[in-house]
């Protein structure tokens, strides 16, 4: 809840368009939580046209923490986070997933660790909303700690990922120009350019939702590699080290010596992803006129 004033410390953002069958499992547990600190939580609706919006109104009816905020002005996850991060009452915001779930004590660990740090992100959980079969296509690196592009410098996953809200506005808030997919690195990018580390809060963990469609894993996988060129355009213009070239001829490799054995749903699923990545990094390449990676 936020104070007299309407001020509060940390305000829980979540990017929503068309989540109405996701979204209410996520506001239960995020409802359910207790931390010591204020806070609240804003639903940004990117142009839902499904019943998004009204899940939103009727748990805020219920409950004064939860607001909704109309995001639909410009579509886009970068400018939907935005718009609900503008209209928090946080001192320090939050990002977090309508199709993912919070765990126990994310709140918590996110708020108190944002009392100390500017750039904060936490494990992402694989195994309670996916079969073991999908969660075995795309290894466990993540659950590891912070990711990092290439091993080149550290970000954090967009649902995941914690803010103070100076830090946000000093480094220029969520480029709302950078294709999707590779948006959350972009941003760590530039707070890596800026000497703004991120901190690891291990006790903020998200249960991360994969797609189990192939078309999905398809447009998902396209998606994300069609954006990671971009980044490593930037970093050469930076006169950063890149990723070599040669790293995504090991993809393709891969892709070759693992064709004969798709029987499997895991097998298929991870070709897919794999393959989906690959073929967006080479449109991606073409698009942002850099070399594949």
């Amino acid at each position: 809840m936020t104070d007299s004033t309407g001020a509060c410390e940390l305000t829980v953002v979540i990017p929503a368009r068309n989540e109405e069958h996701t979204l209410p499992a996520q506001l239960e547990v995020l409802l359910a939580q207790e931390w010591s600190g204020t806070w609240e939580i804003v639903v940004a609706d990117n142009g839902s046209t499904d019943g998004t919006a009204e899940v939103v109104r009727r748990y805020g009816a219920a409950h004064p923490r939860v607001r909704l905020v109309d995001a639909g002005a410009r579509p886009g996850l970068s400018a939907c986070r935005n718009a609900g991060a503008a209209a928090g009452r946080g001192s320090s915001f939050a990002l977090c997933d309508a199709d993912d779930l919070v765990a126990d004590g994310w709140v918590a660990a996110m708020g108190e660790a944002l009392r100390h740090h500017e750039f904060v992100t936490g494990r992402l959980e694989l195994d309670r909303l996916n079969p073991e079969w999908l969660a075995a296509t795309r290894g466990r690196g993540d659950e590891r700690g912070v990711p990092t592009f290439y091993g080149i410098f550290p970000y954090a996953h967009g649902n995941n990922l914690g803010l103070q809200r100076a830090a946000w506005e000093r480094l220029g808030r969520f480029d709302e120009g950078f294709p999707n997919g590779a948006e959350d690195i972009e941003f760590g990018l530039r707070a890596w350019q800026a000497g703004t580390p991120v901190h690891f809060a291990g006790e903020a963990v998200v249960h991360y939702r994969y797609r189990a469609r192939p078309k999905d894993l398809w447009r998902q996988g396209t998606t994300y590699g069609r954006s990671r060129p971009l980044v490593r355009r930037r970093l050469k213009e930076m006169g950063a080290p890149a990723p070599s070239p040669v790293a995504g001829w090991r993809s393709w490799l891969w892709l070759l010596v693992h064709l004969p054995g798709l029987r499997s749903r895991q097998s298929r699923a991870a070709w897919i992803w794999v393959a989906a990545n690959r073929i967006g990094h080479v449109q991606g390449s073409v698009r942002h006129r850099c070399l594949l990676v």
